[in-house]
């Protein structure tokens, strides 16, 4: 477009630079501003050409000419306000977003069904939920409930926080809903770890005649993955595939990712070789998938077809390869992944040396994996119930106690694995009083126990003779089938009985705890 020397009225560069704003047209709106400028004060000071120009600039995403620009103003309206905090909420400066809306209102303007999503998006983005039901509170002051944008914001700023209930609230009172309201309250519920609720709200949003988005279909995938929702899973394969989006890159690998969770790797197989695009993302995921089924040589031959593709091999790749060492118990090939993560700099990532530790510790190799842990820089209570377990799994009772209360010294926090490892290695080491002095100040600690807590317990109390008579005993008591079932393998494996009152004292706390 080129502007000829003919006289403009401020109307049609409104228009002009409303056109600009819908094509995202920088040059065009570029020249527009230097004619304005060029024609003086007369529009140049016009405020309504100032807020066109701010607005421009702000959906062209340009926050340092928007920002100027918006400082220069005579005469801040809420248009203006408007499209700066929307500006700051799209380009991830959510604090800013949010400081600009107290801003704005200490201005004196209010807020209306523009501000509000772009605020609520950044509470989201910022876990901010107590801004956010302030935010909420407002909106409804401002009687802006039945703005199906500013309601689908509402779900998914309070989804994104882990609110649920309320999430769910405002989804269930809504009148009308669009596509973007279902996929907020169904990644909401996938990101939670509500799995099972993502994948019915999603039958219920195909039930309610609305089509599925790349977004909705992310989401179920994912949840699927996580519980085997196979026929689920499969039918957002389907959807995928109809719509177009199975071979795009992002698609494909959460595809590619559910079969590989669910065990159906042919499956995996097919959608790999489909795919247009492959990253260190998606072979991870084949390899992975290979590495969960114990498909050794598949997993290795992958890893070296992707370093002929050019592809490094970075954490999650060798936290594959250590997996298999572990499994085959491969010392040799642990070692070279091992100096392969010393050269590049990977050891320095917790995950990847938990991997190392206990590839080290499966290979009978202590000695190895106490070095890797002395010279970690970075280290979590992962990290250390790795080292630990490898201890009890070496028989290295005495070392693993010490590590035990080194942890306690160094303040690290202990979890039920850290814990269920000491007493199970004091059961194994027969040492059974020190267990339930442990088992006891698990207790005291406010630790959940859970089955694996318990069966290491009666495992240590329950040896080498049948005991048909005691669980006779145990079930005229009226204890629960679960521990009765415990007892009774644990029994046909040969271990001793244990007293009556200290089997009952273990199902006392099955029964407090409902496990």
């Amino acid at each position: 477009m080129e502007l000829k020397s003919y006289f403009v009225g401020q109307e049609v560069y409104s228009e002009l630079l409303q056109g600009c704003v819908s094509q995202r047209d920088l040059s065009t709106g570029r020249q527009i501003h230097a004619r304005i400028v060029k024609n003086g004060p007369l529009f140049a000071n016009n405020e309504y050409i100032e807020t066109k120009l701010v607005i421009f600039y702000a959906k062209c995403d340009l926050l340092e000419a928007a920002d100027g620009l918006f400082g220069r103003l005579r005469a801040e309206n809420v248009f203006s306000w408007a499209a700066m905090i929307g500006l700051r909420s799209r380009m991830g400066s959510n604090v800013e977003a949010v400081m600009g809306v107290c801003r704005m209102i200490e201005s004196g303007f209010m807020v209306d069904n523009f501000v509000v999503p772009n605020v609520l998006k950044a509470c989201g983005a910022l876990q901010w939920i107590g801004v956010g039901r302030g935010v909420h509170g407002l909106s409804l002051k401002m009687g802006l409930n039945a703005c199906v944008f500013v309601c689908s914001s509402l779900v998914d700023m309070y989804g994104k926080c882990g609110v649920l209930e309320d999430a769910r609230r405002v989804f269930d009172e809504m009148h009308e809903r669009n596509a973007v309201t279902w996929n907020s309250m169904i990644f909401g519920y996938a990101q939670n770890g509500c799995n099972e609720e993502a994948i019915d709200m999603f039958l219920e949003m195909r039930l309610d005649d609305f089509e599925p988005t790349d977004v909705t279909l992310l989401s179920l995938l994912s949840a699927s993955a996580n519980v085997g929702a196979v026929e689920e899973g499969k039918q957002g394969h389907g959807i995928a595939v109809s719509y177009g989006f199975e071979l795009d890159k992002i698609m494909g690998s959460s595809i590619l990712n559910f079969y590989t969770k669910v065990g159906l790797i042919e499956d995996a197989e097919l959608v790999f070789s489909r795919m247009l695009e492959r990253d260190e993302v998606t072979w991870n995921l084949l390899i992975s998938g290979y590495v969960r089924l114990l498909q050794v040589e598949k997993a290795l031959d992958t890893c070296r077809l992707m370093r002929l593709e050019n592809l490094r091999f970075d954490s999650v790749t060798l936290a594959s390869i250590l997996a298999i060492c572990s499994h085959t118990k491969n010392t040799m090939l642990g070692k070279e992944a091992h100096c392969f993560c010393v050269r590049n700099n990977l050891d320095s990532d917790v995950v990847v040396a938990s991997n190392i530790v206990d590839m080290y510790g499966k290979c009978e190799r202590i000695g190895d994996a106490r070095r890797v842990f002395d010279s970690a820089v970075n280290t979590n209570t992962v990290f250390w119930n790795t080292m630990l377990t490898a201890y009890v799994e070496n028989g290295k009772i005495g070392e693993a106690l010490r590590l035990f209360y080194e942890m306690q010294l160094e303040s690290v926090p202990q979890d039920v694995t850290a814990w269920n490892a000491v007493i199970l290695g004091c059961v194994r080491n027969g040492d059974l009083d020190e267990a339930r002095y442990l088992f006891s100040r698990m207790q005291s600690a406010d630790i959940p126990a859970n089955l694996t807590t318990l069966t290491s317990l009666v495992s240590g109390l329950l040896r080498n003779s049948s005991c048909d008579d005691l669980v006779q005993k145990i079930q005229e008591s009226g204890l629960r089938s679960n521990i009765i079932s415990i007892i009774s393998t644990l029994c046909n494996n040969g271990m001793d009985r244990a007293s009556l009152q200290d089997v009952k004292a273990i199902y006392g706390f099955v029964l407090r705890h409902d496990l």
